[in-house]
């Protein structure tokens, strides 16, 4: 048994299914043994290989409980903390940065508070969100952070980018690279700092002054209708000066944005057609028509931020195609906060690119949930960051285990150590 209950994280590997299974078998009774071997001892030696095509993860705070966890796999029960893959070659991981919407109190509380990487860069983050916030960042980081500072726009926003900014940098860390990086909405900028293409500090002061002008909206709402962009722009018609399509989420899924009185107008005609209307309590009426007014504030600002070609392939989601150098000009800006956001376009563009592991990086589940249903035909893995957790660390290192099954390279070291315990 481990010290502090901490998660651990075991690999394992071979050269065939079969022996695959004899392996995980004579690993939980060796767990299983009294007097026998540290969980700890066991990971770091499981971590140093070599590493064969057949593998398996599995997570647990004790020895007892990953033998336990073996030996329902083994038995055929479904274990959700134990994840199996074959590895023929290096896969390749795109990052998925998540936007406003995605941040809860207290998310990767526990990360912040045990990993330095985690929390240097967080804070870094935050410290250049100061003059675009009402209260300290680090405070959504608690559990009882009062819904009021956890869901204003600019918190949301900012805050997401944080987090999102601390987890790429634990995750390369941990010796994962992404081989592609996409941003939803606000992630957008996240997904260019990640590449290179602005520096962190720049990529904040570009979000603060659009989500700062996006809040003098207070007339807005937002939707998601069951429609196809098409058929959306079809129902749109004589609205589109107060309405417009926010984000192509699905191949039959749009978000709608603008004036809260015309869009209740529309989406009563569309549900009284038959269509699935849900409603998004979001006054600023994100990527819409009603923040043209706003563009041009924002340009002026983009206009003194200097910009890098990508490190890293950028997809857009503003114009659903891979970016060059030279494209984050303030106009690029500009059609990010008019809208709409090209998430079905982006997505199946990364698919395209041969990459089938799809790792959400910030809080939250959303975009793998919306990725998988713009790719619904199997083959491909879907992990997220954190999920819903406030620890983070057993999540994280679950998503690890996840990558490594699926031939993704991780850094053994990570592998072998596992999380520390909160303190």
């Amino acid at each position: 048994m481990t010290a502090g209950r901490t998660t651990r994280l075991l690999v394992l590997s071979a050269p065939s299914a079969e022996k695959l299974a004899g392996l995980a078998r004579d690993t939980a009774a060796r767990l299983a043994r009294p007097g026998g071997s540290s969980l700890l001892e066991v990971c770091a030696h499981a971590a140093d290989g070599p590493h064969a095509t057949h593998r398996l993860s599995v997570t647990g705070r004790t020895s007892e409980e990953i033998a336990a966890r073996l030996d329902a796999h083994l038995a055929g029960e479904t274990v959700r903390e134990v994840h199996t893959g074959i590895a023929e070659e290096a896969a390749r991981v795109a990052f998925l940065f998540s936007g406003q919407g995605a941040q809860f109190a207290g998310m990767g509380q526990g990360l912040y508070r045990t990993e330095r990487v985690y929390r240097e860069t967080f804070d870094r983050c935050a410290e250049a969100a100061r003059p675009f916030v009402s209260t300290p960042l680090q405070r959504l980081l608690y559990p009882d952070a009062e819904p009021h500072i956890v869901h204003r726009t600019a918190h949301g926003a900012l805050g997401t980018f944080c987090v999102s900014m601390a987890l790429a940098e634990l995750w390369r860390t941990r010796g994962v690279e992404p081989a592609a990086v996409l941003g939803f909405s606000s992630g957008e900028y996240a997904a260019a700092a990640c590449a290179g293409a602005l520096r962190v500090e720049d990529a904040v002061r570009l979000l603060g002054t659009e989500i700062t002008l996006a809040e003098r909206i207070t007339d807005g709402a937002m939707a998601v209708v069951a429609l196809d962009e098409p058929t959306a722009l079809e129902a749109l018609r004589g609205f589109e000066s107060t309405v417009g399509i926010a984000a192509v989420i699905s191949p039959g899924e749009v978000s709608l944005s603008g004036r809260a009185t015309m869009l209740a107008r529309l989406t009563d005609r569309l549900r009284t057609s038959g269509t699935r209307v849900s409603g998004l309590p979001v006054p600023a009426g994100l990527h819409s028509p009603l923040h043209e007014p706003a563009l041009a504030e924002l340009a002026a600002v983009a206009e003194g931020v200097h910009t890098y070609p990508p490190r890293v392939p950028l997809i857009s989601t503003v114009s659903g195609r891979p970016l060059e150098a030279g494209q984050l000009t303030p106009v690029y800006w500009g059609r990010h906060m008019r809208g709409p956001v090209r998430f079905l376009d982006a997505i199946r563009v990364v698919d395209a690119m041969g990459i089938r592991t799809f790792l959400e990086v910030g809080p939250g589940r959303a975009l793998v949930g919306l990725g998988a249903r713009c790719l619904p035909d199997g083959g491909r893995l879907w992990p997220a960051s954190l999920g819903r957790s406030t620890d983070g660390t057993g999540t994280m290192l679950e998503a690890l285990g996840r990558l490594y099954t699926a031939g993704v390279p991780v850094s053994r070291s990570a592998v072998g150590t596992g999380a520390r315990p909160a303190h």
